[in-house]
């Protein structure tokens, strides 16, 4: 299975000169907890989670009206194509110590997001199947 076939579609994008205020208030809006920055192209820049907001820019006691997104957002994006395999997202989620990975279309552009609860729900649907299967082997 693909991840372009089990992530979130249409993520929420955001240019990197929002303020952290204008995401805090859009991540509420919308409930949820990450943002993707995007270039004029809507190629990945950067994402910003709620953590990022509460450690980077509330606990130093930095302005959520003057500093913006570009201030705070984690640079290094982890991205995978459409087509990646689920088991090479998950490998790379692990690898690069990350909870979510952008998923980007041929050109780039972001398509969607790959959260790891929906690498766990998919496992676990693996695992239960799985199970299942065994039990009417053993009853036969």
């Amino acid at each position: 299975m693909s991840v372009g076939r089990c992530c979130q579609r249409d993520p929420v994008t955001v240019r990197d000169s929002l303020t952290v205020r204008e995401v805090a208030k859009l991540m509420e809006v919308q409930d949820i907890g990450c943002v993707i920055a995007v270039d004029d192209e809507d190629r990945p820049v950067g994402i910003v989670t709620d953590r990022d907001i509460t450690l980077r820019a509330l606990r130093r006691g930095l302005d959520p009206d003057e500093i913006t997104t570009r201030d705070i957002m984690e640079r290094e994006v982890s991205t995978v194509r459409e087509r990646t395999p689920l088991t090479t997202a998950m490998r790379r989620m692990r690898a690069d110590a990350v909870r979510r990975l952008p998923v980007v279309d041929g050109d780039g552009k972001v398509v969607g997001l790959f959260h790891w609860s929906h690498a766990i729900g998919i496992v676990s649907d693996e695992l239960r199947h799985a199970a299942q299967v065994a039990a009417a082997q053993n009853q036969g």
